[in-house]
């Protein structure tokens, strides 16, 4: 059916509805039981009504998008660059609708939060208000009581946010998209466990959050299932103290390991800058995030394996999660996880490939600054 000819009346008919209940789906208004909406708007996607609504729609005002994000800095390309490239990629698909985008840039080692509240707190004092909604990223996103005023008077405002990565449980959203944390530590865990042959030590280099860490929680867990033989020490890394040295001296203390897992990118790079020395006797080592350097690693078994959390998937689905609920009215979930992927050396080659081939080297690109 062609996309200029559909009406309302004709997906009326094929849903078995009024043109009425049609009309409430496609505004988005109430009304309307979730199951029967859903098959209206895939009746209406079918028969090419969804995208003259979306253009219809976008012809009568613009979109404003705002994104709240970290300043790139030496250790951006190891994780949270690839968050950013999938944002823009999402971008890029849908920017010749009528939407304006606003990219706001803190410093990467913000630790007062100072530079990232004056950027939400600009926004929600601009008049007239006019973002329609908001992605926001904060690594150490906790329980300031800072963050959580502004974000709920920015939401009292009915405007949908979407928070990256991981937060305090008190912190308000609308949408929280990051990877599956737990589920990434308890991977890891399984592999652990069947690569290590006899019982002894695993050292975990976590994160110091003003939350849990739940990657390494659930890796000890896991492990203590599964390997009884085996202990579990945690490490909290701080995000602005010198990684690699630290690890070096955790390495290279009395006690021997028989493994060691790096929960974050960041460490997993820490670790591949320390000393040949403190790697020597460590039976299975499990860093996380492929980038360039922890390719090689695993090419020259200096890592057995790496998790990774997918953040490109990050950043893409949660502006096309944004997208659809401005434009589509589409309902957000409270909760978008990402699921996590093993990689060995076996397979490194085949994904590395289609990172470099389909979005290019992470450190060639160049943050826009506004």
């Amino acid at each position: 059916m062609s996309k200029s000819t559909t009406t309302l009346k004709q997906i009326a008919e094929t849903a078995g509805v009024s043109i009425t209940t049609v009309h409430r789906v496609m505004n988005g208004k109430e009304g309307c039981g979730e199951e029967l909406r859903r098959r209206i708007m895939e009746i209406a996607k079918q028969q090419g009504y969804e995208a003259n609504y979306v253009a219809s729609s976008l012809r009568k005002k613009p979109v404003h998008i705002a994104l709240i994000f970290p300043k790139g800095d030496a250790d951006s390309h190891f994780y949270v660059q690839e968050i950013l490239n999938g944002y823009f990629q999402e971008r890029e698909e849908i920017e010749h609708y009528n939407i304006i985008f606003q990219e706001y840039y803190y410093p990467a080692y913000d630790m007062g939060s100072t530079a990232f509240l004056n950027f939400l707190n600009n926004i929600y004092q601009e008049k007239p208000f006019h973002y329609d909604g908001m992605v926001i990223y904060k690594e150490d996103l906790g329980e300031d009581r800072r963050y959580t005023a502004l974000l709920n008077r920015i939401l009292g405002k009915r405007i949908p946010v979407i928070v990256l990565e991981k937060c305090a449980s008190e912190t308000p959203y609308s949408c929280l998209v990051g990877p599956d944390e737990a589920l990434a530590g308890k991977m890891a865990a399984e592999m652990m466990a069947k690569m290590v042959c006899q019982g002894g030590n695993i050292k975990v280099f976590g994160q110091e959050l003003p939350f849990e860490d739940r990657n390494a929680a659930a890796f000890s867990e896991e492990l203590k299932r599964r390997r009884s033989d085996l202990s579990c020490e945690v490490v909290a890394l701080k995000l602005n103290e010198e990684q690699s040295e630290r690890i070096q001296r955790e390495l290279t203390g009395k006690n021997a390991f028989e493994g060691i897992y790096f929960t974050c990118a960041r460490h997993t790079a820490a670790f591949l800058r320390t000393d040949l020395s403190c790697r020597q006797g460590i039976g299975a080592v499990i860093g996380s995030e492929l980038f360039e350097e922890s390719y090689q690693a695993l090419q020259t078994d200096t890592l057995d394996a790496v998790i990774d959390k997918k953040p490109f998937s990050v950043g893409y689905k949660a502006l096309n999660l944004l997208f659809n609920n401005i434009v589509k009215n589409e309902k957000m979930p409270v909760r978008q996880s990402i699921i996590p992927r093993i990689i060995i050396q076996s397979n490194s080659y085949v994904y590395y490939r289609r990172r470099k081939e389909n979005y290019g080297g992470s450190k060639d690109f160049e943050y826009t600054i506004y």
